[in-house]
């Protein structure tokens, strides 16, 4: 990671991609370093995690059915 300066930040992503942060000037006090004051932090999740339920399989709704959400 590299900040050519307080505004913009550069980022190699682990599988190759380039990232790049770009943040306007402001005058805000908690701003003052800019982008100089960000740090990496290692991820703390990686991958997917487990897969959601299957939906329950439903008959397709009447064609009438479905017109009446339309409220024709």
């Amino acid at each position: 990671m590299q900040a050519e300066d307080s505004t913009t930040l550069e980022a190699t992503l682990a599988d190759g991609r380039r990232m790049t942060l770009s943040l306007p000037a402001t005058d805000a006090p908690w701003a003052a370093d800019g982008l100089r004051a960000l740090r990496p932090v290692p991820p703390t999740h990686t991958g997917r995690g487990e897969e959601p339920p299957t939906l329950p399989e439903q008959p397709a709704l009447p064609l009438e059915v479905a017109i009446l959400g339309f409220g024709l």
